[in-house]
């Protein structure tokens, strides 16, 4: 669906509340079509749209399974951050260039932001109270990096948190 104007999505709400507009977890393809602007671009072939597809609004994706949406993300973030032609965003946290993770920390406390701090996967993960995950990495690969130093990567809203 094509709309005259562009949807904004507030970065602040979707860390805090998981509220992405109206689009939730468990949607289906169709629902989404007809009541959000179609993505700027998706990804599918044959032997994988039967089990997840990505559509793409500039830097973030929605990931489906089979039809339903199962996760929201992204990890192109940085400076051109950005929601493609059919979404402003206020990028809020993510308007910090390299945010590394003792400043988010200090900003979603200041936020009365919720979390749950893991090590996982080589680098920390934040859990919000809201099921979005901050996935934090050491990128220059400095040994003995502080992990409060460690920077943004990505983040997602999923349905199995896991």
């Amino acid at each position: 669906m094509k709309l005259e104007q562009k949807i904004e999505i507030n970065i602040f709400d979707f860390f805090k509340y998981g509220k992405f507009d109206y689009i939730k977890l468990g949607h289906t393809k169709e629902w989404i079509i007809n009541n959000f602007p179609d993505p700027d671009d998706f990804t599918a072939n044959d032997l994988f749209e039967k089990r997840c597809s990505i559509w793409r609004y500039g830097d973030i994706e929605f990931h489906f399974t089979g039809n339903t949406l199962s996760l929201i993300y992204s990890d192109k973030l940085g400076v051109e951050f950005n929601g493609g032609e059919s979404l402003i965003i206020d990028k809020w946290i993510l308007n910090a260039p390299n945010l590394k993770l003792i400043k988010a920390l200090e900003i979603l406390n200041e936020n009365d932001i919720n979390y749950e701090k893991k090590e996982e996967w080589g680098g920390i993960n934040l859990k919000l109270e809201s099921g979005v995950k901050l996935l934090f990495h050491n990128f220059a690969e400095i040994d003995g990096l502080n992990k409060n130093d460690y920077e943004l990567f990505a983040f997602g809203l999923e349905v199995l948190n896991y």
